[in-house]
Parts: structure tokens; sequence; C-alpha cells
């Protein structure tokens, strides 16, 4: 594994906070597709003990280029910064695709909790960040996501801490409206595999609801999965219900992929 910084040193001279963002790479076959991690954490934190290395390392046992992205997170998180950092991490992960022998047009997005949301809401916005990176263009929008207990919604179900470290304590409807992904699926959006516990206490389960509501409404493909028990948080869910998802997941993405 290495780890790559995103930022120049004038970048973060500029806001300091871009220090903290770091791309943990775990290299894959040659000519592989990859996947873009963005570990959840309520955007107070990188859960990358749970939701970054453990799904890296499973991607990479089956020959996939993985990423995990630390994205900025605490007071440095509120909107766009995140978002800024998923482009940049895409844009650097492109520009270097020959150096890292994978294939740029074949790179999905996994996000979990928080970095759900992130991982739904970039792709919502993915054409607003696509600026051009060391000389060249390159287009951000992800082949297909992977969300795990996402947060989806900034309205009454969503997952308090997550939406005032986005969007701030003196948040209005519009701004919620706006960042609440099931409003805004368009008909060209990525392919979503998605899964989560019935019996969560931490972000309702009915943020998939609502997200698997709007795709079919859009014509976006899906494919859904609810337990009935497993918390929140449980990465890889050994021995819980939803234990077998990241097999699905993978199944799904080589689908997409083939």
């Amino acid at each position: 594994m290495q780890t790559f910084s995103l930022y120049t040193e004038r970048e973060i001279k500029v806001e300091p906070a871009r220090k903290q963002v770091k791309l943990d790479c775990y290299p894959g076959e040659k000519g592989a597709p990859a996947v873009l991690i963005l570990p959840g954490g309520a955007y107070s934190m990188i859960s990358d003990f749970n939701e970054g290395k453990p799904f890296a390392e499973r991607f990479q046992a089956l020959g996939y280029h993985a990423f995990v992205l630390h994205y900025r997170v605490g007071f440095a998180a509120r909107y766009p910064a995140p978002l800024q950092d998923v482009a940049r991490a895409l844009q650097f992960i492109k520009s270097r695709a020959e150096k890292f022998e994978l294939c740029e047009e074949k790179i999905a997005l996994v996000g979990s909790s928080a970095g759900g949301h992130l991982a739904a809401f970039f792709a919502v916005l993915h054409q607003h960040f696509e600026t051009t990176y060391n000389g060249a263009e390159y287009s951000l929008k992800p082949s297909a996501l992977v969300l795990c207990y996402p947060v989806i919604t900034m309205g009454e179900l969503t997952h308090k801490v997550s939406r005032k470290r986005l969007l701030g304590v003196l948040t209005g409807k519009a701004d919620r409206e706006a960042a609440s992904v099931e409003r805004h699926i368009p008909a060209d959006y990525p392919p979503v595999f998605v899964w989560h516990n019935k019996d969560d206490q931490s972000v309702d389960y009915r943020n998939t609801e609502l997200l698997c509501e709007a795709l079919e409404k859009n014509g976006v493909p899906f494919e859904k999965h609810l337990y009935e028990t497993g918390g929140h948080g449980i990465g890889l869910a050994e021995g819980k219900d939803a234990e077998g998802w990241f097999q699905k997941a993978a199944a799904f993405l080589q689908n997409i992929f083939a």
C-alpha cells in the first residue's frame, strides 16, 4: 500500500485543511477496473479501520485497483470541500492510469454511511467538478456506486451529525433539499448497489428506500438488499445478517464492467 497527498504545497498554503487529504493505493491487476472507497464517519472522521482498508484488501484480492480516500472531515467538511476531494482523487487516479495500469473508464465509488452520501451526492454533481488537471480534461462520472447503509437525505430522516458537519448548524430548507440526493437523481445516474439494515439506529434504513424510489422513478438500474438486523457501521458484516453483501456487490460490478 502506498499513500499519496492530493494537493500541492501551494494549494495547502491557501487552505491548510487540504493537508489531511490522502489517498491510499492498493494496486490491482494490469488493466483491471478500480474502486474509490469513501469510508463513513459522519463527516467527522474517516472510519478506515472498518470501511476503508478491509474493503480495499477484499477488492484487491479480486484483482481490482483499490483506493481509499481520506477526505476533509470535522470543521473542514463544509460543502463543497469533501466533494472537491473526491474530484481531485478521480483526477489524480485517471491522470496516472497508465502508471497504475488501470482502466480509467471503469472506476466505481464505494461509500459507507456519510461516505455513502458523499458518493451518491458526487454522482449527482460530478459535472460541476470537471476541470482541467495537469493540462488534461477528465470525465468524473463514476461508472457505478456501491453504497453501504448510506445517508441519502438531509431532510427529516437524515443523520443529524452528518448534516451539521456538511451543511453547518443554521441550514435552511433550500440547502437541505439541495443536498438531499433523492431529490436530484437524473436518468443517466450511475447504476447502484445498495444495502442497509432495518434496525440501523444511526442512519434510518428509509434513506435507502428514498434513494431506490428515486432510482426506479428515473429508470436507473439498481440492486437493493435490506437485512433485518446488524445495526450500523458493520463494514464487511462478518457474522451478521448482511454477511455476503460484498460478494453480491462484486458480482454487480462484474456485470457493469463486463
